[in-house]
């Protein structure tokens, strides 16, 4: 099947089954059901619409069992989210920030970093937002600077993930007034799943 095609029909696939629901939990649908290691699905900028039903899919995945006891209330079902390419490859990872008491705490919030198809390359905790990107790299990776721990850390990839708890990581002792903003949360858009 031409991968123009596939991609036509998995988008609409997402939009019909990505609708969320208040009272219940998607019944078992993964991402990795619907996107195959081999089949690259590219979003533009554009598609914002559809980004956000992967980061739906790939949340409701995540938490699927935690969702389906009831532990994420109303309030920890929101999340904002940038799109930034880390390792220069044209794909552009997405950097997912959650929300309420079940993922934030008075150490900070749980952000999640994801593929451009929707795999958590990084579960992040204890993030204050927002968070900067640094103008140099780890591995080929762009490093990323989390406030944790009282301090800005410097989060480098080691050629798998970045490290979860940036509150034991280097203090980051530059100026960021010049970097990139990431998860600027007053100046995005509040979503749901």
């Amino acid at each position: 099947m031409p991968k123009k095609l596939l991609t036509a029909l998995l988008l609409a696939f997402l939009g019909w089954r990505c609708q969320p629901k208040a009272d219940s939990v998607t019944e078992e649908l993964s991402v990795d059901s619907l996107v195959s290691e081999t089949d690259s699905v590219d979003f533009t900028p554009e598609d914002q619409s559809n980004i956000q039903r992967l980061i739906q899919l790939t949340l409701l995945d995540q938490f699927k069992e935690d969702l389906a006891l009831g532990l994420i209330d109303s309030l920890s079902r929101t999340y904002k989210y940038n799109q930034v390419d880390l390792n220069g490859d044209g794909d552009q990872e997405i950097l997912v920030g959650m929300t309420g008491p079940f993922f934030c705490g008075s150490g900070g919030c749980t952000v999640l970093l994801l593929t451009s198809h929707g795999d958590v390359i990084t579960r992040f905790s204890v993030v204050k937002y927002p968070a900067y990107l640094d103008d140099e790299s780890s591995n080929g990776w762009k490093n990323l600077i989390l406030y944790s721990g009282g301090a800005n850390r410097v989060a480098q990839f080691d050629g798998t993930s970045y490290p979860a708890n940036p509150s034991t990581l280097t203090t980051y002792s530059k100026s960021i007034d010049q970097l990139t903003k990431l998860l600027d949360w007053e100046n995005l858009k509040m979503y749901s799943y």
